[in-house]
């Protein structure tokens, strides 16, 4: 890939995804360290296009599956190490905001986030999470249930 390229492609989804990959880990730190990852495996991968369009849903799709498997590897966290890199994490929503959205899971996280804030169809989630286009439109029903029960408790 052409350097002028990447470049352009960086600019455009750097800040975008950086964000997408602290909200679904619960966790700005390691954000950071799975971002650079994921330009990495980018530059690393087969990808021929140069288009934006393209390359996007590529970079959400390498930038989950490194999550999940950075999940997978610190599953053994303690719960008060999660909360606190949870606490850690500054967006412009609510403290509150962020502390509700941290009680779902990453699949919900990823879901809601990729729909709602990136825009992305079932079919662009489907293939950057890996999962059954069909599926998809139940389980953001249920991520979006899931969000409003933890709303309702917390009184908001």
């Amino acid at each position: 890939m052409e350097e002028l390229t990447f470049n352009k492609i960086y600019g455009e989804t750097v800040q975008p995804l950086w964000r997408y990959v602290a909200r679904i880990s619960g966790n700005a730190a390691s954000a950071d360290d799975i971002l650079q990852e994921t330009y990495l495996s980018f530059l690393r991968s087969s990808f021929k296009g140069g288009d934006i369009k393209e390359a996007r849903p590529y970079l959400y799709k390498i930038a989950t599956n490194l999550v999940y498997k950075r999940f997978h590897k610190t599953r053994y966290e303690t719960q008060a190490e999660v909360d606190q890199a949870a606490r850690s994490v500054r967006f412009n929503e609510s403290i509150e905001m962020s502390q509700i959205f941290s009680k779902l899971n990453e699949r919900e996280r990823a879901l809601l986030w990729l729909a709602y804030v990136e825009g992305y169809g079932h079919k662009e989630i489907a293939a950057i999470l890996n999962i059954n286009a069909l599926s998809v439109r139940v389980l953001l029903h249920r991520a979006r249930r899931r969000l409003a029960e933890h709303l309702e408790v917390e009184g908001k």
